[in-house]
Parts: C-alpha cells; sequence; structure tokens
C-alpha cells in the first residue's frame, strides 16, 4: 500500500476546510513516521542482499565498534535483548558475525563481525548511505548539520528522564527525572 503525500502544512497556515489530524503536529510522531518509511525502502534494497534491516544495523555497530557486549549492541543497534540474542545465533550460524564469551566470569559476550559480515556490509555499505542522503536531498550543509544538532539535542533531552514504574494500569506513563 502506498502512503500518499500531504502537502505540507506548517502551524500557521489555514485549515482550508480540511480538518488536520492531531499526529500532523506531533514531532515525535512525524520523526517516527519518517523513520518508518526509511526502513521500510532500505529493507526492500537489503533484501536483495538477504539481510535485513536488523542486520544491517548489527553489522554497521560492529564495523565501527570492532566488539562489543550484547548489552551495547541492544542499544546502539536499537534491537531489544532478547530479539537481539537470537538475530546474533542466526548470524552466526550465517558466518557474519562470532560470539564470544569473556569478563571474570564468562558471563559477559561480545560479538564480533567475520571477514564474510565483513564483506556482506561492504556490498551494501554505499546503498544504505544513499538512502540516509535521500532525506535530505535538497537540504545545504548548513541545515543538515543544524537538523543533526537539533536531533542530538532531543535525544540528550530524553535521556534525562525515565518512565515511574508506579504507575497503575490504564493511567499514562509518568515521566519523572532520571536520578544520577
Amino acid at each position: 500500500m502506498r502512503e500518499r503525500s500531504e502537502p505540507e502544512q506548517t502551524d500557521a497556515q489555514p485549515d482550508s476546510g480540511r480538518r488536520t489530524v492531531l499526529l500532523e503536529n506531533i514531532l515525535p510522531y512525524l520523526i517516527n513516521r519518517l523513520g518508518f518509511r526509511m526502513s521500510r525502502m532500505l529493507n526492500r534494497d537489503l533484501r536483495a542482499y538477504g539481510l535485513g534491516i536488523s542486520d544491517w544495523r548489527v553489522l554497521a555497530v560492529l564495523d565501527s565498534a570492532r566488539a562489543v557486549t550484547i548489552n551495547d549492541l541492544a542499544d546502539y543497534a536499537m534491537i531489544e535483548q532478547s530479539t537481539l540474542s537470537r538475530l546474533v545465533m542466526r548470524m552466526e550460524q550465517q558466518s557474519l558475525v562470532r560470539r564470544e564469551r569473556g569478563g571474570p566470569d564468562g558471563r559477559v559476550v561480545t560479538v564480533s563481525m567475520t571477514e564474510d559480515g565483513r564483506l556482506a556490509y561492504e556490498k551494501v555499505r554505499a546503498m544504505s548511505l544513499a538512502h540516509a542522503e535521500r532525506v535530505v536531498m535538497g537540504f545545504s550543509d548548513r541545515e543538515k548539520a543544524e537538523l543533526k544538532k537539533a536531533v542530538r539535542r532531543m535525544t540528550r533531552n530524553l535521556d534525562n528522564y525515565d518512565i515511574a514504574k508506579d504507575e497503575a494500569p490504564g493511567q499514562p506513563a509518568r515521566i519523572v527525572p532520571r536520578r544520577p
């Protein structure tokens, strides 16, 4: 199903008779929608190489980090740890990554990319960068830098808060400052 493209409407523009959906004015929704569409397009192209978005995220993290713990990989790749564990096992069977146990008690698992994983990632690296560039087509270098700066600032803002754990069922989540 193809998403229809809506004319750009800012908060300052009159509605011209069309009722504006609340979501169209909520920045996190707009960002999530953009990310969803970008991921869907990239995933379609990755499938031609036998990879999916999650595989690509793992390989992209490992390309810059060499070896990381499962916890760090889950955080950077934005994949739930239980899902990531199964994904890493599958990627290990495909010879894309390797797992090693370490630490004082042998419970720390690190993941690194194999030579096959590096070759697979190199095949899709340029394509994935082209997808990322497509979304900012027409933006000046300054606008791109300002956008990245704003998104990083929003991320830091969220890093300062947690969702309270004492919420009653059916009640909205209460956002509380993170304790140092």
